[in-house]
Formats: C-alpha cells, sequence, structure tokens
C-alpha cells in the first residue's frame, strides 16, 4: 500500500503522518507474522507446556463433590394487628449472605453434622451462597472431598441459620420484654407520686368551693368591669360634652345614667329648670315672630313678648350656670366612682387569679396522671401481646430444597484450562516479543529507512535468485529481478555528480551471505548487456566464488592473486564469459594476507589499466567485517555499492561497517536492497508489474 500524494500544508502534513504511521504497523503486524510463521513451535510448545501444567494441577487436586440447596428468607413477619417486626431491605440481604457465611454458623454447622453423623470425618469444605437475581431465594453450595460430608453439611448448615435467627429474633423480644417491664415499674412510681400530690392538693383545697367561687368571681368581675366601663363613658363624655349638647344627646342611645331622659339630672335640678326656660324661650321668639307680621314692634303686645323674652333669657342664663355646675359635680362623682370600682376589681382580680392558679395546679396534676395512666396501660399492651405470641412460630425463613446429593465435580475445570491457556499464549507472545527485540535484522523497507539515511539504488526482489539459477539468463522470465538490476544500472548512470562517472565499482556488504556476489555477477552482465566492456573482479581473496558462479572452471589457476603478486599479468588472467562484452578475472590462489597486497603499488596499477580497457570494472569484495581487505581496496574505487539483505543483515553491522568505509573517506554511492519481500516494499517497480506485462520476443 502507497501513501497517496499530498499537496504541502497542515492537512497533508498529517495525511502524511497518518500513511506513515500506518505503514509502520503495517510492517510490524508483517514482521510479527513472519516471526510468528518461523517460530511457530514456539506458540505450539508453551501453549502445551501451560495446558499440560494446568492438566497437571488439576490431577493433583483432590475429588471434589458438590451439594446444593435453595432457601427463601423474607425481611418482616407481623405478630398482631398493632405490632410488626421489620428488617431494613436496604442492607438486608447482605446481611444475610454474610451470615450464611460466617464463622459461627459454620462452627456450629460442623458440630451439628458430627452430631448427627458420627460416623463422617471433619473435612474442609468450601461453603458458597449466591442470592437469585430480583429474589429473596438463597442459592447455596458446598463441595468438599466427601459426598456423603458435603450433603449433610450443607443441611447442618441451612438448619442452624435458621435456629441462629429464631435465637437472635428471641434474645430481642426478652431483652423487649425486659425493657418494657422496666418502663412499667418507672411509670408506676411515677403515678403513686402524681396521685399523693393530687390528694395533698385536695387536703389543701376544697376542689368544689374553688369550682364554684372561680365561677361567681368571674360573673363578679364582669358585672364590675361592665360598670367601669359605663363610668368611664359617661366620665369621658361629660368632659367632651357642654350643657346644649347633653341635653340633645339621643335619649335613646346606650350611655350613662347621668344622660338618659330618666336621669335624675334631667328629671329635677338646674338643667330641667334650664331645659324648661329655654323651651319658654323659644315659644315667645315663636309667638313674637307671628304677631310680627301685623303688629308694629310698639304695639303693646309686642312690648309685652319683648320684655318677657328677655326677662326669660336672664333667667335662662342663670339656669345655664347653674347646670354647668351641676354637670362638673357630676363628673367629680363619676370620677370617685371609677376610682372606687377600681379598687375593688384589682381585689377581685387578685383572689379570681389565685383561684385559677391552684385550679390549673390542680389541672396539670391531673393531666400528668393521665398521661403517665395512658403510658402505663399501653406498655402493659405491649407486654401482653409480647407474652401472647412469643411462642408462636414467627419464622421468614423456609428451606424450598434440601441438600441435594453431591455430584463429583472437577474443580473449576473450565477455569483452570482457560487460565492455562491465556498463560501460554502471553507467555508465547513474550517470548516473540523479546525475540523480535533482540533480532535486529531488517525486515522492512520502513524500517530501513528508519535505521539508513542513504541513498537506495535498487530492491532485489524476493525468491527470484536460486542456487540453480542465480545469474541473469538471455531470456530470463524472471522480470521483476531483471528490473531490479536495471533500475541499479540507471541510478549509476542518472546519479548526480560533479564529477566524472564512476567507472570502477566495488560491492560489498557488511558480513557473509548477503548476496553481494550474485549482486555483482548480475550488476555486471546487466552493464555488458547495455553494450558496455565489463570486466568482473573477484577481490575477495579469501572466499571468492565468482568462478564457481559462471561455471568457469580453467585449467589455469592464474587469478588476482597470482596478477598482485606479480606471477602473472593481469591481461594473461581474464577470461571471457557466456556473456557478451563480460569478462572475469577469477580470484586465483587465497593469499594468507590479501590486504597487504591490496594495499601495494600493484593494485593502483591494476586499476588504472583495466579502467583503461574497459568501460566499467565491477569488484566483488569480501565483507567490510571479515577482515581489512575491503577497506584497504574501497578508497582506491571510483564509488561503492553496499548490499543490506533483508531479514539477514544485521542493522548494528551494517552501520558499523558503514562508519569504518566513511572513515577511510570511500565514496558510497547507494545501498542495494537484497531480497526485499512484495509485502514488506514500500515503493518500488514490484508492483506496477505482472507475468501477463512482459511479452516475449
Amino acid at each position: 500500500m502507497h501513501a497517496p500524494n499530498t499537496q504541502p500544508g497542515s492537512g497533508s502534513e498529517n495525511s502524511q503522518s497518518f500513511w506513515v504511521l500506518w505503514e509502520q504497523w503495517r510492517i510490524q503486524a508483517i514482521r510479527y507474522g513472519n516471526q510468528l510463521k518461523k517460530r511457530w513451535w514456539i506458540v505450539v510448545l508453551v501453549l502445551s507446556l501451560c495446558l499440560c501444567g494446568a492438566a497437571y494441577y488439576i490431577s493433583q487436586l483432590p475429588p471434589s463433590f458438590v451439594s446444593s440447596g435453595r432457601m427463601m428468607v423474607a425481611g418482616q413477619i407481623r405478630l398482631n394487628e398493632a405490632t410488626a417486626y421489620n428488617e431494613e431491605f436496604v442492607n438486608f440481604f447482605g446481611t444475610q449472605l454474610e451470615l450464611m457465611q460466617s464463622g459461627e454458623i459454620r462452627k456450629r454447622a460442623e458440630a451439628r453434622t458430627l452430631a448427627l453423623r458420627p460416623e463422617l470425618k471433619p473435612e474442609r469444605v468450601k461453603l458458597e451462597v449466591g442470592q437469585l437475581p430480583r429474589t429473596s431465594i438463597f442459592l447455596i453450595r458446598v463441595t468438599g472431598p466427601s459426598a456423603a460430608y458435603s450433603q449433610a453439611y450443607l443441611d447442618a448448615c441451612m438448619d442452624e441459620y435458621i435456629s441462629t435467627k429464631r435465637e437472635m429474633r428471641s434474645q430481642k423480644s426478652e431483652t423487649t420484654t425486659a425493657a418494657i417491664q422496666d418502663e412499667l415499674v418507672r411509670i408506676e412510681k411515677e403515678m403513686n407520686l402524681k396521685d399523693d400530690e393530687i390528694h395533698e392538693f385536695q387536703k389543701r383545697n376544697n376542689l368544689g368551693f374553688l369550682r364554684e367561687e372561680g365561677n361567681s368571681a368571674g360573673l363578679y368581675l364582669t358585672q364590675l368591669n361592665r360598670q367601669l366601663a359605663d363610668l368611664k363613658t359617661e366620665h369621658d363624655l361629660l368632659k367632651l360634652l357642654n350643657v346644649d349638647q347633653t341635653l340633645n344627646r339621643d335619649p335613646n342611645q346606650p350611655g350613662v345614667e347621668g344622660l338618659r331622659k330618666d336621669s335624675p339630672l334631667n328629671s329635677f335640678g338646674p338643667l330641667n329648670e334650664y331645659q324648661k326656660a329655654k323651651q319658654q324661650l323659644e315659644i315667645y321668639k315663636a309667638e313674637r315672630e307671628d304677631f310680627s307680621r301685623y303688629l308694629k314692634p310698639k304695639h303693646p303686645t309686642m312690648v309685652a313678648l319683648d320684655d318677657s323674652i328677655s326677662r326669660t333669657e336672664r333667667i335662662l342664663e342663670s339656669f345655664r350656670n347653674q347646670s354647668i355646675e351641676a354637670l362638673q359635680s357630676r363628673q367629680e362623682s363619676i370620677r370617685l366612682q371609677m376610682q372606687n370600682l377600681e379598687n375593688v376589681i384589682r381585689e377581685w382580680d387578685a383572689k379570681a387569679i389565685d383561684l385559677s392558679r391552684r385550679i390549673a395546679e390542680y389541672e396539670r396534676l391531673k393531666a400528668g396522671a393521665d398521661r403517665l395512666k395512658g403510658q402505663y396501660d399501653r406498655l402493659l399492651s405491649n407486654l401482653r401481646s409480647l407474652d401472647v405470641t412469643k411462642n408462636l412460630d414467627q419464622e421468614m425463613i423456609s428451606i424450598l430444597e434440601r441438600a441435594s446429593t453431591a455430584v463429583s465435580t472437577l474443580p473449576q475445570l473450565h477455569i483452570v484450562l482457560l487460565k492455562g491457556l491465556l498463560l501460554g499464549i502471553a507467555l508465547s507472545v513474550g517470548i516473540l516479543f523479546l525475540i523480535d527485540k533482540l533480532d535486529d535484522r531488517v525486515s522492512s523497507f520502513v524500517e530501513f529507512r528508519g535505521h539508513f539515511p542513504e541513498n537506495v539504488l535498487s530492491e532485489i526482489p524476493h525468491g527470484e535468485i536460486s542456487e540453480t539459477s542465480s545469474l541473469l539468463q538471455r531470456d530470463d522470465p524472471r522480470h521483476a529481478l531483471l528490473e531490479s538490476f536495471s533500475t541499479l544500472r540507471s541510478s549509476l548512470a542518472f546519479l548526480p555528480s560533479d564529477g566524472p562517472k564512476p567507472r570502477i565499482l566495488m560491492v560489498t556488504s557488511a558480513a557473509p551471505s548477503e548476496g553481494k556476489t550474485t549482486v555483482s555477477a548480475n550488476f555486471a552482465i546487466t552493464l555488458a548487456r547495455a553494450g558496455n566492456r565489463v570486466l568482473l573482479v573477484d577481490a575477495d581473496l579469501r572466499r571468492g566464488r565468482i568462478q564457481a558462479l559462471f561455471r568457469s572452471e580453467s585449467q589455469r589457476l592464474q587469478g588476482l592473486s597470482e596478477t598482485l603478486t606479480q606471477q602473472v599479468p593481469w591481461r594473461s588472467s581474464v577470461v571471457p564469459t557466456d556473456v557478451e562484452n563480460l569478462h572475469l578475472l577469477a580470484r586465483g590462489r587465497p593469499l594468507a594476507h590479501p590486504s597487504e597486497y591490496l594495499l601495494g603499488p600493484t593494485t593502483d596499477r591494476l586499476l588504472s589499466e583495466t579502467s583503461a580497457e574497459y568501460d566499467y570494472v565491477v569488484i566483488d569484495s569480501a565483507p567490510v567485517l571479515v577482515g581489512d581487505d575491503a577497506l584497504s581496496l574501497a578508497p582506491k574505487c571510483d564509488g561503492l555499492l553496499f548490499v543490506v539483505r533483508f531479514s539477514q543483515s544485521s542493522v548494528r553491522q551494517c552501520r558499523r561497517a558503514l562508519d569504518a568505509l566513511r572513515t577511510r573517506r570511500v565514496r558510497l554511492l547507494g545501498v542495494v536492497c537484497n531480497d526485499v519481500k512484495a509485502s514488506a516494499a514500500e515503493y518500488g517497480y514490484y508492483y506496477g508489474y505482472s507475468e501477463n506485462y512482459h511479452v516475449r520476443e
């Protein structure tokens, strides 16, 4: 899979980052898959060992038998219509679970089992209690090494649980009874004290007389207060009204005695005379007004009437003054009466208050006695109810299913096997992960790019080269292999460089068996087929195998080693191959210390002469890390091709070899990735080709 082309910008950068991460994950998954394919036996072995261990563990377990039963537990029981025994449902079921599994129940159940079944021996059993969802039914299971003991123990557990609940309720009932009896004794003492206080009060006070006198005092105070209110009203009116207003007041209105028509002030005295004189004056004035219509003011009748009116006005003024004095006298009399009434009211009010206090004291004593009597009666009723119902069946618990016949079972067989399986998977994955971390061999192009920034010249596909067909043929059907070396050739042809085109090319690798010899030979063949005169030199003077690769077993054994030792000229050691324009300079006899000869001037002269006669000189050298041969020869070449074999080359070794070459100032043209799998390639020619694309001539 390839990352799509994206434009510069934050969005494209995010997209590229996503595809890079996706590719890394995919490559890592492929890497782990390859590890699993290569080392599947580790997974099988570890799983087998874990499952065998689980089976052995199960086989060592003692035999076990399981018996189960069911109980129904409710949370309320009614004793009578007024009393109910309740338990809080919020924590009720959890409490029952803990009680069923408590040490006390287990201890009592064990003792009960041994008492009922003395032939059984005590055993360690496992008690499990669970509640069915949304019910008050409990499922109880007992697992033990003996079937008879497990069943008997479960029955004993259920019975002892019921007995314990009965005892707890009975203890609670006895405690309640004792508490009620103590409270009855206390209340009875208080009742006796209250009765004594009432009797003592009745001795000091005549209750009937108190009530009668209290009522009389209340009525008398009411009358006195009414009289005082009337006098106050009369007194206030006398202060506000004048004589005329007093006389003109409506006599039918409720008021004080002195203002009513039948009052002594109105019946006789100055007020009466004043009122008569006022009426007579009005009569005279009315007569004069009548006579004035037809009589003159000087008429005797008119003069007599004027005299009478004048005389009556003088009398009226005299009576008026007398009436004012009479009203003031009356006002002072009313004030004295009010003062007297107030004194009487205060005296009787004190008597009434004392009477009320004594009556209230009696009522308080009576109410306290009645309250204690009511409490005493209620507690006595509750005590009788407890006495009646304490021997009745109050059980809220029933056994739905007695302990079943114990059946043999392997304890948690599936769980043990599942744990063994999971442990085996975890261990095998951990081992493979550890192996993968310790194995630093390059397995993908993305991984290669993470370790090597060098330029990649070509990718040699995996599976295209074998020992029987390692070299390219004229009509070779391995199109991907042909294209990979064509890519290598074109990469060198268009290699950006300011100097002359490299012609002496050295091919090497970090360690043996990384395919450098095959790459050298096929690269030389590819160059020769392009019309170039190519000399292929086997410079691996220790274990060179190009001569065997081309099947050029000549009778002459002269080669590069004889040339470097100046035994024969190099031209006499060069032999043609089956490939047109390709010549071979074999290794010759092995040398003990080849680096000494490669550093000498003979090598310089050889390279100079061969580059003058050939377009390209391809040198297959020894691996870098096996000796100093490649490091001695590489600086004398125009360029170096470094071969990295996927799934074979170590990152540490390749990095070390490249660093050593750079210290010798070697011109590294690029890296050739060998044995690249199609699933591990990030890009390349391999994806674009198929068998139908290439057509044979």
